[in-house]
């Protein structure tokens, strides 16, 4: 249920800008967790950390994929063909 409400606290807090002036104003991730709380959110400090790691996870991901290029099938073939003549 945690996680519901951390998602909704985050909606609520893009929407409304006492929240966000409120959470600007939080140092750690135990004060905006309290800042939550005192707000009638029940998040914890868990569906936090998960949230932080899910969201690195998916930056890590997006960069990943703007290193890789993208090929057409043609060269895709002409680059395995030439990788397959070098091993023999």
């Amino acid at each position: 249920m945690s996680r519901q409400e951390l998602e909704r606290f985050v909606d609520d807090a893009e929407q409304d800008s006492s929240i966000r002036w409120l959470l600007r104003h939080c140092r750690t991730n135990d004060a905006l967790i309290l800042a939550g709380r005192k707000l009638g959110y029940r998040i914890t400090r868990v569906d936090l950390q998960r949230a932080m790691e899910a969201e690195r996870e998916e930056q890590r991901l997006c960069w990943l994929n703007q290193q890789c290029e993208t090929i057409s099938p043609a060269e895709a073939m002409a680059w395995l063909q030439a990788e397959q003549k070098e091993r023999l």
